[in-house]
């Protein structure tokens, strides 16, 4: 187990750092610094002693090499054993017990500064392999990434003496995910994103992040890391509620990912991480009525994104229902305290939407797969109406809003939309037809005159008599079955128009 007599300080970010430094020399801990900390401890008036006195040479190529020299890495990699003592008393090097380091501002950085030869120089060299030194040496060697963790280290010193190896481990392997997300962030920055690496890490940090309560379920732990940069969901600034949830943040997030599909005034409620309305309008309160109106039984306690600042007239209907959560780009005044009479609702507000990091990934057990993201842009030049019957210049709005909105419902979806609006959804089922059969009886009557939409081509022309008998009349699919033609026919019998796209949208 680790007894600390010698510290070796390392740090970037000074402030402060003589409180921890006077109380460890207050615990007769002898105390070795990088050139630049130790001159700030001592004009703190605090004894420390400058690693250029132990490796013999000032900084060299402008203090880009201070540290990597084996009188430094010796005292922190030796081990309690006889032959490597007398190596170290032979060398004259002193051995280190504990090792703090803060990094160069590289992360806070990497998004900001776009000159590559200035970010290039705030890339840590020698605070990662002293971080990654001291972990290794866990059973001798204590490690300490920020001042939480020197204080700690100290009170565990003035009420035992010693720091238990349990500890040393513990900080060991937070040093370890603290020094993979900082290369991984460099990664992330000089990736051309063009081409798939052969190696990949995915990495975030739960600081500043709220405190799940627990998973999906409660019998389920669970954790809020967020990326960098910061974007989404985990960004948002949350105005008014109790915390959030694991199933808010994904459900939020689905319905966020989905209003920014979106240019003009619209309005997405995801229910259980599947949409049950969407819809744009001339304003927000229509696009909201609307989307409200696809489906308000599934939408009570539904999560509800807007891309327009909420005014009070939106805010007052909204009110009227039951939401777990809001998140717009911003509140009227009146409009969040309107919103504030809900005592369970959460209003989120995240001004910037805009998408930095266009890549996606889901865990499997065993890998992690990764894809960039299904672009909101529709090849409309290279649709093709393969029917006799064309679409109108209004069902041809319907059909570009219809294949968006589907997008975003769990494969296999079939949306059916009038007027810019879902008025029938259906997803999540393994079958099509099942999918389509939900959409119909969920829009009812207003699937008459209405379009389709469905996220993969049609295998069979059941799918297209099931909307066809319900009143749909133009149906927008990718096409590219071998029974593309089967379906053509149905089509043109039954006088709907269908346009094939050559882009699929499964959503898994």
């Amino acid at each position: 187990m680790p007894y600390v007599k010698t510290a070796l300080l390392s740090a970037f970010k000074k402030q402060d750092l003589e409180k921890y430094a006077s109380k460890l020399l207050e615990l007769g801990v002898k105390m070795w610094a990088s050139a630049g900390t130790a001159k700030y401890l001592s004009e703190k008036g605090l004894e420390v002693n400058s690693i250029e006195k132990l490796t013999g040479f000032d900084q060299l190529l402008n203090g880009r090499v201070k540290t990597l020299h084996p009188a430094v890495f010796a005292g922190i990699l030796a081990r309690n054993t006889e032959q490597e003592e007398k190596s170290l008393k032979e060398a004259g090097y002193p051995k280190f017990d504990l090792v703090y380091v803060n990094l160069y501002p590289f992360i806070e950085n990497a998004f900001e500064i776009e000159d590559e030869t200035e970010l290039v120089e705030l890339i840590d060299i020698g605070g990662i392999a002293l971080l990654r030194a001291a972990a290794k040496n866990f059973k001798r060697t204590v490690v300490a990434t920020e001042y939480d963790d020197l204080k700690q280290i100290i009170e565990t010193l003035e009420r035992e003496n010693y720091i238990p190896e349990e500890m040393s481990r513990n900080l060991a392997v937070k040093t370890f995910f603290m020094t993979s997300y900082y290369d991984s962030i460099i990664a992330k920055r000089f990736w051309d994103g063009a081409h798939f690496p052969k190696y990949m890490s995915l990495a975030g940090t739960n600081e500043n992040m709220p405190e799940l309560r627990y998973g999906e379920n409660p019998h389920q732990h669970a954790a809020l890391y967020m990326t960098h940069p910061a974007e989404g969901i985990p960004k948002a600034e949350v105005l008014w509620g109790k915390s959030l949830s694991f199933n808010n943040f994904v459900d939020l997030d689905s319905a966020l990912m989905a209003v920014l599909d979106f240019k003009e005034p619209a309005c997405v409620i995801v229910k259980h991480n599947s949409p049950c309305g969407i819809a744009v309008g001339k304003k927000l309160i229509d696009a909201y009525k609307a989307a409200l109106a696809s489906d308000p039984l599934s939408a009570f306690g539904g999560i509800v994104a807007l891309n327009r600042k909420v005014d009070e007239e939106t805010a007052e209907l909204m009110r009227k229902h039951f939401f777990e959560c809001i998140v717009a780009p911003e509140y009227d005044e009146q409009a969040l305290e309107t919103l504030k009479k809900r005592k369970n609702l959460r209003i989120l507000r995240l001004p910037e939407f805009v998408r930095k990091w266009r890549y996606n990934a889901k865990i499997i057990a065993g890998g992690v797969l990764v894809q960039n993201d299904d672009p909101e842009e529709e090849l409309i030049g290279d649709w093709q109406v393969v029917t006799d019957t064309k679409p109108t210049e209004a069902q041809r709005e319907d059909l570009i809003f219809a294949m968006k909105a589907a997008k975003f419902v769990k494969s296999n979806s079939v949306v059916i939309a009038k007027n810019s609006a879902t008025v029938g959804i259906g997803g999540g089922l393994p079958s099509r037809v099942d999918a389509a059969i939900l959409a119909v009886r969920k829009a009812g009557d207003r699937a008459n005159g209405a379009v389709a939409a469905s996220d993969a081509f049609l295998p069979f022309p059941d799918t297209l008599y099931v909307l066809a008998q319900a009143g749909v009349k133009a149906l927008i699919q990718p096409g590219g079955s071998r029974n593309d033609k089967l379906s053509i026919e149905a089509a043109n019998k039954l006088g709907v128009a269908m346009v094939f796209t050559g882009r699929r949208h499964f959503r898994h």
